[in-house]
């Protein structure tokens, strides 16, 4: 391999420094287990800085960096099956790292089950703007699909988990809000 330049070298650490804990999350989602999460981020940067030093040029690492970890997290997937995040929760696993009432553990528990229901690019798209904090320009060069496609999916999406989270609440014996 190449040595790679001073500007692309800076360019890499400063992705890693600011985007690595984001990947990890999107790849958590994906395949939720930590160490596979962990080395899937391994993987994903490793395979930038490798693609780097090749020559290769990227005009949006962060954009690179999350299709690479996607891409990686569905060859996961297609080796092992990923155990559910609603299991996970069930063990005491809390999303947003921090402790909260047993109330808010099953409203999480059911949110996330819900939108692992959805169809997969509503799933997705959801993923990327509420857990990764992505833009619709963002999530579309991620997807391959059009801003104005994706911001549709997202507002879909969002009102479909707004039905059934009303529908499950009325089901349950408790008023919808």
């Amino acid at each position: 391999m190449d040595p790679i330049s001073g500007d692309k070298q800076a360019r890499f650490i400063k992705a890693y420094d600011e985007l690595a804990d984001a990947i990890f999350r999107h790849c958590y989602f994906r395949v939720y287990d930590r160490e596979r999460a962990r080395d899937l981020v391994q993987d994903c940067f490793t395979k930038t800085w490798d693609y780097l030093c090749r020559g290769g040029e990227i005009g949006n690492i962060k954009a690179f960096l999350y299709r690479t970890a996607t891409n990686l997290a569905i060859d996961a997937g297609r080796r092992r099956q990923a155990d559910s995040l609603e299991s996970l929760l069930e063990q005491g696993f809390d999303p947003t790292g921090s402790s909260g009432s047993a109330e808010r553990l099953a409203e999480t528990s059911r949110v996330v089950a819900m939108i692992d229901r959805l169809k997969p690019a509503f799933r997705d798209v959801l993923r990327y703007r509420f857990l990764e904090g992505l833009g619709p320009q963002e999530i579309a060069g991620l997807t391959g699909v059009s801003e104005n496609a994706v911001s549709v999916r997202i507002n879909r999406a969002v009102a479909a988990l707004k039905k059934e989270f009303t529908l499950g609440k009325t089901r349950y014996g408790r008023a919808a809000e």
